[in-house]
């Protein structure tokens, strides 16, 4: 019996990633595999006293990159890498990896600051505001669910939110208005897509299903298949959610990566448990 560890965040514990945890250990059980949920507090604390009974393999279900790449140092064979987690959840870091690889919103990342300095000189806010036009989207480099996505309107709405941002990560975007409130979700695992759906809020410029979006089951376009899989391949990813935006022709644009995209909207969706593909696709290749 081939035996892994499903490790999840110790602190996220509302039903949307509960569900998750018990699809996976749900599909795994079906297929004769033993998976067993490790929280990543005890992980830290069971390598730190040197304990190494690894499992065959290990599906990992949060962000924390360093236990990822401590676990891989170790000898476990992981899913995603840490390296592919760690692109994902930087927004720069993704926008970096995929540049010229596919099409995506212009951008421009916000120079480094620190706790304390902040930005005594707001200069470089007002040139992308000029390069990008208005209104842009303002994105903290780490957020989820698009509660760190913001829209200024006009330059004294971005000098607002750059403060509410403080000294944390960000990168400011075009507005593609021609995609305002609405994108698809495109489920990749093993370089196959294996779902896709197309969100809509008629009352936010943000899809998010979390903020009051809607959703219905979408087969997308051969374009959109496209920059869904050169996103995830360019990021070597072994699953993954792409979020595609609408351009001005209807071109797909990539706005997100998402290396452990939360599929219960996408069950509830289309009926398809990216669970059920996951644990296939990892009991093909170990």
């Amino acid at each position: 019996m081939k035996r892994g560890w499903l490790v999840a965040n110790a602190f996220l514990k509302t039903r949307k990633f509960l569900d998750v945890y018990r699809y996976l250990e749900e599909a795994a059980a079906r297929r004769g595999m033993q998976l067993t949920l490790k929280k990543t507090d005890e992980l830290c604390v069971e390598f730190a006293l040197g304990e190494r009974d690894l499992p065959d393999f290990v599906i990992f279900w949060d962000k924390d990159v360093h236990l990822a790449a401590m676990l891989e140092r170790a000898g476990a064979r992981v899913f995603n890498s840490s390296r592919a987690i760690a692109v994902c959840d930087n927004k720069i870091d993704t926008a970096i990896c995929l540049e010229g690889k596919v099409a995506m919103p212009r951008t421009v990342f916000a120079p480094k600051t620190f706790d304390g300095v902040g930005y005594s000189d707001r200069g470089f806010v007002a040139k992308a505001a000029q390069l990008l036009g208005m209104p842009m989207i303002v994105k903290e480099a780490c957020g989820s669910f698009g509660w760190e996505v913001y829209l200024a309107r006009t330059p004294d709405e971005a000098h607002s939110i750059v403060d509410k941002i403080g000294s944390r990560e960000f990168l400011m975007q075009e507005f593609v208005s021609s995609s305002a409130g609405r994108d698809v979700r495109v489920n990749i695992v093993g370089g196959k897509i294996v779902s896709a759906m197309y969100r809509f809020n008629d009352h936010d410029f943000r899809s998010n299903i979390t903020l009051g979006g809607k959703m219905r089951p979408h087969e997308v376009t051969p374009e959109q298949a496209r920059a869904a899989l050169a996103a995830s391949r360019a990021i070597g990813l072994d699953f993954c959610g792409v979020d595609l935006l609408f351009g001005k022709d209807g071109e797909p644009l990539v706005c997100e990566v998402n290396s452990n995209p939360n599929f219960k909207s996408s069950l509830e969706c289309n009926g398809v448990n990216m669970a059920d593909c996951i644990v296939d696709y990892i009991g093909g290749v170990i």
